[in-house]
């Protein structure tokens, strides 16, 4: 029987993809649903599919989502701002206890009006030394 590798021993691996990266896209050398080849990248995509999606909206698992795109219709407020924190720190405690979120801004845009822009910095709790971002902008309904 074939031992079991690491997950570390599988992103140093380049002919292992990890998992699909998202946005889902053709991809003229890979084909379709381009895979991601590091488990650090790979998480990159879960969290953005994790904020990007409302709870309720996954059959089987009603929990999963960060209701985000419930503030579309909202004004910007400091209470929404504080509301899409805490909805972001629920999230990812529950969903992805591998990930340690590093830093969270939640801003409004100093040039877009309605705009919230979402910066999220994390890292592996297996290898806490190599950090990613993920990004997001969103229109609000104003003030």
């Amino acid at each position: 029987m074939a031992r079991a590798r690491s997950a570390l021993e599988l992103d140093l691996d380049p002919d292992v993809t990890i998992g699909l990266g998202l946005p889902m896209q053709h991809d003229d050398v890979n084909g379709f649903f381009p895979g991601t080849s590091t488990t650090l990248s790979q998480t990159g995509s879960n969290i953005r599919n994790l904020l990007l999606t409302n709870r309720g909206e996954r059959v089987g698992q009603p929990t999963f989502g960060a209701d985000l795109l419930l503030t579309l219709f909202e004004p910007m407020s400091d209470q929404l701002i504080s509301t899409v924190e805490e909805n972001i720190s629920t999230a990812m405690v529950e969903w992805l206890p591998h990930v340690s979120v590093n830093k969270l801004e939640v801003e409004p845009d100093e040039i877009e009006i309605n705009q919230l822009n979402i910066l999220l910095e994390f890292s592996l709790v297996m290898n806490p030394t190599v950090h990613d971002t993920v990004s997001i902008s969103m229109q609000t309904a104003g003030e």
